[in-house]
């Protein structure tokens, strides 16, 4: 009876100190997200591994560019190698524009978050660890966002001798990135990259 007891008080005390994602702001998140130790990955490609939330499907795989999909929405996660071999972080500045911008550092990483709303929609950029997570989202959907792009981004593991290999034998010598996100030839700035990327792929 008294075993019985210690465990439902201690069910009470774990579920009572559990956090409801909608409680907390997408700051807390990031916080509460990047502080936790794990080491978790179930997704392995080149140089690189990384853990994918059970919510989330690979749609396409190339090399250091990957379309996920999760509750029918596409997140864009960019791997950039060529920044994490020369340890150089590349911080986006706020603009007045910006809906939300937050910067975060933990471990000697440095990380932001940027959104900019889209007329009901929201464009989220979230970058850590050398990656950068790119989606659009209803306002309704910036927690969930958020808090799996920081997961994913946080459990990326770099494989040292593939990444130098690849760079050595691509003579990528540069602190240049090897992704760069395809500029439009007209730019209108009511577009975000994401609604040209689409674009451009029925073009195709």
């Amino acid at each position: 009876m008294l075993k019985k007891i210690i465990i439902i008080i201690c069910l009470f005390l774990l579920v009572g100190c559990t956090k409801n994602i909608n409680d907390l702001s997408l700051e807390e998140i990031i916080e509460t997200s990047i502080s936790e130790t794990t080491n978790l990955h179930n997704t392995n490609n080149k140089g690189y591994r990384y853990y994918l939330p059970a919510e989330f499907t690979v749609r396409k795989n190339s090399d250091f560019n990957q379309e996920l999909i999760s509750h029918n929405r596409i997140y864009y996660l960019n791997i950039d190698i060529v920044s994490y071999y020369y340890k150089a972080d590349d911080i986006v500045k706020r603009e007045m524009s910006d809906y939300k911008y937050y910067r975060f550092e933990h471990d000697d990483k440095t990380g932001y978050l940027k959104i900019r709303k889209n007329n009901d929609n929201f464009f989220v950029e979230l970058c850590y660890n050398y990656a950068i997570i790119e989606v659009e989202v209803e306002e309704s959907e910036l927690r969930y966002a958020v808090s799996r792009g920081i997961t994913i981004l946080k459990s990326i593991r770099y494989n040292d001798l593939v990444i130098e290999k690849y760079i050595n034998d691509n003579e990528l010598q540069s602190s240049e990135t090897i992704y760069k996100i395809p500029e439009p030839k007209e730019k209108d700035d009511s577009k975000n990259i994401l609604q040209y990327i689409e674009e451009s792929e029925k073009e195709d």
